[in-house]
């Protein structure tokens, strides 16, 4: 007998064995199956079983009847098992229990798997790609409502998951009206399926209205906005919010262009000014970075007054911080705002192993994403031309992700008022603040709360407040550095049965725990990028500064450590501090993050001398001797004076005594 059983959950829960369904018993059975299914791969608790499967008080026997249950579940997945220990469809795990399924046997996992490669095709610039499996994932579902019919299906553990649904139409529905006009319908039913369950959900309708309009059905658009208008005030007493209206005034351009006859853009390859919506996909595991959200929340879109400029934003911080997951989430978020699109462009600045992107190509793709012809723009004067044409007139969304540094940012820049441009960039791109007024806002990495909030979205509440000590040295050793946390996390997901105690223990050995195979996400590689884009006395620096017993040091320290003079040292301290490698807590006075001190002890151990490191530790012991004379000399000047040897030549003085007991600062 084929062994082999498919699982849905997606909908009905469902197993069958070839053609025959099995039937896995009562209700209480059927949740705790649509349990196991909507947690695979990972493991089930006996305590959350217990949990999820009585809304009220359980009974004293509810462990025993999950036991039970469990039992029976595998006679009825397995009948021909003679003992447990060899199951293949429901085994025993450290706390709990685990259904084995992968992406072939199991729709949930399917779905999932589906949207993570369409996701890739979109950042990847294959919208064609992502259009086909953004579908295919959507069609899994038979209904928006997860484990459909059992006692636990409006669990909150379940109507989660019937979140991603609803996400995912949307998602689906950018890329295919942008992309894959032909799969509209397919997108319609989804929508049209989603919206019956969340009927107030404003960004669901407006996507049906901008789908119906592209499939050429604008009575039946309007209709569909009339009827959510009606229900909005009847049932809520309110109005159509921003992005629905965005939705009708668009659908009535384009009626009245289309009755014109007349394109609505010079150069346009359609009829109807392009609405592109290109962000990338939100992250499911967003963690609210509350300071810096509120930083954005007071960022609104331009006013379209004839005088008022462009807004300009830049989201700076060191490799790894979540500057591009914030500002993806803050674009999403605020995406009906700007009803004339959103385009998302990756400038490369920092790529593993492709050059940055030249501005003059980067302007070609946000062209071509308003379908805006380029003909006659091989010239770059004819290019920023037809670039700046182009943005004119629109409130549009720009994000530019991972620039390089100002020069490559400037030409992109919208100059019109209703347009926002938010760039994110491991450089502080201050020079940005003087040409075009932009706002400069510093992502620190995460607070020791959003960390855990962060490992609990990742591992789950329960595994996390099981070992809440070990889950905040995790986030104290990450430094709070959201790529450092999702890599630990990843490896605390895959491997479900490690204590988080041992995986503190690796992350003390620093960064080496925090590798992957995977040059985006590991964060060795992260910040080698960075490094390399140093200058060769500000590398030097770095390399040395791990040589310093605190991360906090003063810029006289830096240059007797570094062995120059102090407006060197100064020169060097700056740019470090402009790629985030540095960062001036105070007047004069640095730190550095403990994951980069960890990579500059790396790189000092492999590229500086022995001879070099014994030099620059004897000149820091130089200067804090002299300094601590110094010191003692202001704070006792009657005191004896102690001789020291002479400073190093070239080394910064500090505060020293004459002979009379009087001082003289040399700095």
């Amino acid at each position: 007998m084929d062994a082999t059983v498919q699982y849905s959950i997606l909908g009905a829960v469902r197993a069958l064995r070839g053609d025959t369904e099995l039937d896995p018993g009562p209700p209480k059975r059927l949740a705790l199956l649509a349990l196991l299914l909507l947690r695979a791969p990972g493991p089930v608790p006996v305590s959350q079983a217990v949990d999820v499967l009585w809304d009220d008080e359980p009974p004293a026997s509810a462990v025993n009847v999950v036991h039970r249950h469990i039992g029976a579940l595998r006679r009825v997945l397995e009948p021909g098992l003679r003992s447990r220990t060899d199951a293949e469809h429901l085994a025993r795990s450290a706390d709990g229990y685990r259904l084995l399924v992968d992406t072939s046997t199991s729709d949930l996992l399917r779905f999932r798997d589906l949207r993570a490669q369409a996701q890739r095709a979109v950042r990847q610039g294959d919208p064609a790609r992502a259009a086909q499996d953004f579908v295919e994932a959507l069609r899994l579902w038979r209904s928006p409502v997860v484990a459909d019919g059992t006692p636990v299906a409006g669990h909150p553990v379940f109507t989660s998951m019937g979140h991603e649904f609803v996400a995912t139409a949307k998602e689906a529905t950018d890329v295919v009206l942008a992309s894959a006009p032909a799969l509209t319908e397919a997108v319609l039913a989804a929508l049209r399926m989603a919206v019956d369950h969340h009927p107030f959900d404003e960004a669901l309708h407006a996507r049906i209205i901008a789908a119906l309009g592209a499939d050429g059905r604008q009575a039946e658009a309007l209709q569909q906005y009339e009827t959510v208008r009606r229900a909005l005030a009847d049932e809520l007493g309110v109005e159509p919010g921003p992005g629905l209206r965005a939705a009708r005034r668009r659908l009535l351009r384009h009626s009245l262009s289309r009755a014109a006859g007349r394109a609505a853009l010079p150069g346009a390859t359609g009829g109807r000014p392009a609405q592109p919506a290109h962000l990338p996909a939100d992250s499911a595991s967003f963690v609210d970075r509350t300071e810096a959200l509120n930083q954005y929340g007071e960022l609104r879109p331009p006013t379209a007054e004839p005088h008022s400029p462009a807004r300009i934003v830049a989201l700076c911080g060191m490799a790894g911080a979540g500057k591009t997951t914030l500002a993806v989430h803050w674009a999403h978020q605020n995406a009906d705002r700007f009803p004339d699109g959103q385009i998302y462009v990756d400038l490369r600045g920092h790529h593993s192993s492709r050059p940055p992107l030249d501005p003059a190509e980067a302007m070609r793709a946000v062209l071509d994403a308003l379908d805006v012809a380029r003909t006659g723009t091989a010239d770059a004067t004819a290019l920023h031309a037809a670039y700046r044409g182009a943005l004119a007139g629109r409130r549009l969304l720009l994000v530019l992700d991972d620039a390089e540094d100002c020069a490559q940012v400037r030409p992109l820049l919208p100059a019109g008022p209703g347009c926002l441009a938010v760039v994110t960039s491991r450089r502080r791109l201050d020079g940005l603040t003087v040409t075009h007024d932009a706002r400069i806002l510093t992502l620190h990495p995460m607070t020791g709360q959003e960390g855990l909030q962060l490992l609990e979205h990742r591992l789950g509440t329960e595994r996390v407040r099981a070992e809440r000590a070990a889950a905040e040295e995790i986030v104290e050793l990450c430094g709070g550095l959201p790529l450092a946390l999702a890599v630990t996390g990843a490896r605390a997901s895959s491997h479900p049965r490690f204590p988080l105690a041992s995986l503190a223990a690796e992350l003390r050995h620093g960064l080496v725990a925090l590798s992957t195979q995977d040059a985006r996400t590991d964060v060795r590689s992260a910040l080698r990028r960075t490094y390399e884009a140093l200058s060769p006395g500000a590398a030097r620096l770095f390399r040395l500064l791990s040589l310093h017993p605190s991360g906090d040091i003063t810029r006289e320290g830096a240059a007797g450590l570094a062995g120059t003079g102090l407006r060197t040292a100064l020169q060097h301290m700056a740019e470090l501090a402009d790629h985030h490698l540095l960062v001036e807590r105070a007047p004069g006075r640095f730190t550095c993050h403990a994951l980069l001190r960890s990579y500059a002890a790396e790189l000092s151990s492999e590229l500086d001398a022995t001879g070099v490191r014994v030099q620059a530790r004897a000149r820091m012991f130089d200067h804090y001797l002299h300094s601590a004379e110094a010191a003692a000399a202001l704070l006792a000047p009657h005191r004896r004076e102690v001789i020291l040897p002479p400073r190093p030549r070239g080394a910064p003085a500090g505060v020293q005594r004459t002979h009379r007991g009087r001082r003289t600062d040399h700095r």
